[in-house]
């Protein structure tokens, strides 16, 4: 507008009252483009007309209303802007109150387990507040406070999978063809983690139970059938049933002797079908869960099989003891059997 109002003063010749008369064409426009200013418009100039009484009969308004949109209207010295509806919008809002410490505590967990979100960070939180007397902020809070905070640290990699690459021929397996969902424990997937440090390979081979979800994993510096035998006995010794399937994919650390123990031990062992990672989807969604979590964190201590092997059991006794599961009813795996879980020592009741 002000382009065009310049365009005039060059080209029409100076006139007294001219920038009045502007400010008026204004106002006009933008009375004109506001339809609840012209309504205001036609309750005043009805109540000019035909008197209050016929105006409030005629108009759902109030007699202050009327009267207050006729004082503003005046004030203004008849400006037909000032009946557009003024901004709302508060001037104060309200601030966020969190104590220094709980901010603390949520930074200090964000960090450390990065991938834990609002929902699965709350009762951590409220077993910090509650240990100090204070009130634990709700999930949506401590959604607010990541987001402001911008606690968001490494994203998620994916490597590339190809499809199409030739299979060995192999002996003839007992197979699945959907993901299992059994009704009660002693189902137990298996699956192994590849990491290249430095171009040294590292095998962290991993195990849960899908009912369960108790879990264990040890890296090693191959990933042989002995190993893949070791991590089974070891989830065997805390579960409280007797595990009675086996679901692997088809790497040759779940062949030879890991394969021979379950036909001993009576343990029927189902293979999926390749490029089927979907089938054994409970075991690799946990993979990912150590991954972001555990191991991508501790990469340079990966060459130390003892360190990082002890840094995995500190985050195993995290995932069974604190991190709840949504698939266990936002219970944790430890509250689910009635025993702590401890690769170390024997099996202890929970204090409730």
């Amino acid at each position: 507008m002000s382009h065009e109002t310049d365009r005039l003063r060059t080209i029409l010749p100076r006139r007294p009252g001219y920038n009045v008369w502007m400010k008026k064409v204004v106002s006009t426009s933008a009375f004109a483009d506001s339809e609840t200013a012209r309504y205001r418009l036609r309750v005043i100039t009805h109540y000019h007309r035909f008197g209050l009484a016929a105006t409030l009969s005629a108009f759902p308004v109030k007699r202050s209303t009327l009267f207050l949109w006729q004082k503003t209207l005046k004030e203004s010295r008849g400006k037909l802007s000032s009946l557009i509806p003024k901004t709302t919008r508060p001037k104060v809002f309200r601030q966020m109150n969190t104590h220094p410490l709980v901010l603390a505590e949520i930074c200090r967990l964000r960090k450390t387990h990065y991938r834990l979100g609002k929902h699965k960070l709350y009762p951590l939180v409220k077993r910090y507040t509650d240990s100090l007397g204070l009130v634990a902020p709700k999930e949506s809070t401590i959604g607010k406070i990541i987001k402001r905070n911008r606690l968001f640290y490494d994203q998620p990699t994916f490597g590339y999978h190809d499809p199409g690459r030739k299979q060995p021929q192999k002996k003839q397996k007992t197979r699945v063809n959907k993901a299992p969902k059994p009704e009660t424990g002693g189902y137990v997937e298996l699956d192994t983690i590849e990491t290249i440090i430095d171009g040294i390979r590292r095998y962290t081979i991993t195990a849960i139970d899908v009912k369960l979800k108790v879990v264990y994993a040890q890296t090693f510096t191959t990933k042989h059938a002995r190993n893949a035998l070791e991590v089974l006995k070891t989830i065997a010794s805390v579960l409280p049933v007797s595990i009675h399937t086996v679901q692997t994919d088809n790497g040759s650390e779940f062949e030879g002797v890991f394969d021979q123990y379950c036909q001993q031990q009576k343990i029927k062992h189902c293979w999926t079908y390749p490029h089927s990672p979907k089938i054994n989807g409970v075991v690799e969604r946990f993979n990912r869960t150590i991954q972001e979590d555990c191991l991508d964190q501790y990469q340079d201590e990966m060459l130390d099989l003892k360190l990082i092997n002890q840094r995995i059991k500190e985050y195993l006794t995290f995932y069974h003891h604190d991190r709840i599961h949504e698939s266990l009813a936002d219970q944790t795996p430890s509250q689910v059997i009635g025993y702590n879980i401890n690769y170390q020592t024997p099996k202890s009741p929970i204090c409730v």
